[in-house]
């Protein structure tokens, strides 16, 4: 498969990427709770070798994952994504758009699960059906795994957050100061050093490595409040720590089956590389590659990591069992 390259990636994207996977596009949205509902896609119709369903990062949205799209849609794969909730385009807790809050983490696995059952499952049986889950969609996919271990066939978990970095602050510190925050009427308030969206981010602060991919998604962030969510509410913290120690469980990790790999950043400064590696050593059925080179964000790579991680990850859900 051929790669888009980073020298007119733009043209590349718009003039090629865009208007192939338009053909073939679908969006809607499904209400787990009867409220405005999370807002989804859907690229590609049957029949097709097998199913992706991509989960996104903290701050992130569908949006973002047009270029990933684009290589499982050639590969033959339908694919399937959503907006989290308090995230892009569906619904949320709190009037900040620019911040991500969360009430109790489970309820990013109910909603998982009812698009599963609901929507994915219901669409293609008989169908093999793959997850791709990046960072905090990374941690809610393992945490789902241990949960629902008969949902997926194969699952990658690229730069999965397992346990967030909380920079200078210890973990448990940092634990302990969200559950008090929150404790205190102020957990839907920023964390200290988070803020709303500032249209001043800049390339060398991101977690990507390549500045064309940086760039292309930067310009839809800037030219659309819905994807400017930027930073944590303390209960979003909180739940975040709780799913973590949830996940770490030995008694969780055993419960998952499913053929995982997990892509660990070589220069990552967002997750905490050695939960993932905890993690991975707890879990018979995971297998660790580390990208070196790469930033937090893998698929916003340079072209010679992008070359051998979609390689990788391809391979991976081409494998027999």
């Amino acid at each position: 498969m051929e790669l888009i390259s980073e020298k007119g990636y733009r043209s590349s994207m718009d003039g090629e990427v865009v208007p192939f996977l338009q053909k073939d596009r679908y969006s809607g949205r499904f209400c787990p709770d009867g409220d405005e509902g999370l807002y989804y896609e859907r690229y590609g119709g049957r029949p097709a070798d097998g199913v992706v369903v991509i989960v996104h990062g903290f701050s992130e949205s569908a949006e973002k994952y047009v270029e990933m799209i684009y290589y499982f849609r050639q590969a033959g794969y339908r694919v399937y994504l959503f907006d989290l909730r308090g995230h892009g385009r569906s619904a949320r807790a709190v009037e900040d758009l620019s911040m991500v809050h969360i009430g109790r983490y489970e309820q990013y696995l109910s909603d998982l699960e009812y698009f599963m059952e609901r929507i994915v499952r219901k669409e293609n049986q008989g169908l093999s059906v793959f997850l791709y889950a990046h960072s905090m969609g990374g941690g809610i996919g393992a945490a789902f795994l241990e949960k629902h271990p008969e949902t997926f066939s194969r699952a990658v978990l690229s730069s999965p957050m397992i346990r967030p970095h909380t920079g200078q602050v210890p973990f448990g510190a940092a634990r302990l100061i969200a559950w008090v925050q929150v404790r205190a009427g102020k957990g839907k308030q920023y964390v200290a050093g988070h803020h709303g969206f500032r249209a001043d981010e800049t390339f060398e602060d991101s977690a990507a490595t390549s500045q064309a991919r940086y760039d292309y998604y930067y310009r839809k962030k800037c030219g659309e409040r819905l994807f400017q969510t930027s930073g944590a509410s303390y209960g979003w913290l909180s739940q975040a720590a709780r799913m973590s120690c949830d996940m770490l469980k030995k008694a969780n990790c055993r419960r998952i089956h499913t053929r995982i790999l997990l892509f660990q950043a070589g220069e990552d400064g967002f997750v905490d590389g050695k939960a993932q590696e905890r993690f991975v050593r707890q879990t018979e059925s995971a297998a660790l590659v580390r990208i070196a080179g790469a930033k937090h964000e893998i698929y916003m790579g340079t072209d010679e990591i992008m070359a051998a991680y979609v390689g990788q990850v391809l391979d991976f859900f081409r494998e027999k069992d």
